[in-house]
């Protein structure tokens, strides 16, 4: 083995020492990345879900999301605004406090849509969820970001 060989052999290790740490961060950030789109992507669903329930019912007393026995007792509902959001919010363990639910005029109208609830309304249901990456490298560089999606459709009748 010639003397320029024999110092070359440990270069391999040295530049494998230094790739590898940047070749890892890469593969986690973009799980977490992944993650992080994810969870928005199913806030957005909650959001639309909800929505969806509000323009038909606008029960909030329960959390219940079983949508194929009609209410027909407004007092023992069997699906409402929170309930169906928050059964969209699937794994993330989404809870009343993380969905709000508002009603307002369409610009240009003279709908009243407070104290009570008419046909026309714009409901709008908000869903508000705090991500933390999973992996403690990025942990460090960001510690939570707070996810919003708001979805808003027309009221379209009045219940109970």
């Amino acid at each position: 083995m010639t003397p320029k060989r024999r110092r070359e052999r440990g270069q391999t290790l040295v530049e494998f020492a230094l790739v590898t740490p940047l070749i890892v961060f890469m593969v986690v950030a973009f799980i977490d990345m992944g993650r992080a789109v994810w969870t928005y992507t199913t806030i957005t669903n909650a959001a639309r879900q909800g929505a969806r329930v509000a323009a038909v019912n606008q029960l909030t007393t329960s959390a219940d999301c079983d949508e194929s026995i009609p209410i027909t007792d407004p007092t023992t509902p069997h699906w409402t605004i929170y309930g169906c959001a928050i059964a969209a919010g699937g794994p993330l363990g989404l809870t009343t406090s993380n969905v709000g639910v508002s009603y307002a005029a369409p610009p240009g109208t003279t709908v009243s849509c407070s104290p009570s609830v008419n046909v026309g309304c714009i409901a709008s249901v908000t869903i508000t969820y705090a991500y933390s990456p999973s992996t403690p490298i990025l942990n460090g560089f960001i510690h939570s970001m707070t996810f919003t999606s708001t979805s808003q459709e027309p009221v379209e009748r009045v219940f109970p």
